[in-house]
């Protein structure tokens, strides 16, 4: 995934699983998660952790 294309609020997929992001630190080359269900808990995940997943990040419903 393209780190340029990270929103805080996107949902987006790791290999640590799937989370909510909540603030980018460009310097340390990291994204910091919150699980869907536990959204008071954080995880940090590198940019090369990320997967890119394109119909997670939808806004609306989108059928193949």
């Amino acid at each position: 995934m393209n780190a340029k294309s990270l929103e805080l609020g996107m949902i987006c997929q790791s290999k640590r699983g799937v989370g909510i992001v909540r603030w980018i630190d460009g310097p340390e080359r990291a994204v910091y998660l919150s699980p869907v269900d536990e959204p008071h808990k954080n995880f940090a995940v590198s940019f090369d952790d990320l997967l890119d997943e394109p119909q997670i990040h939808q806004r609306g419903d989108i059928y193949y």
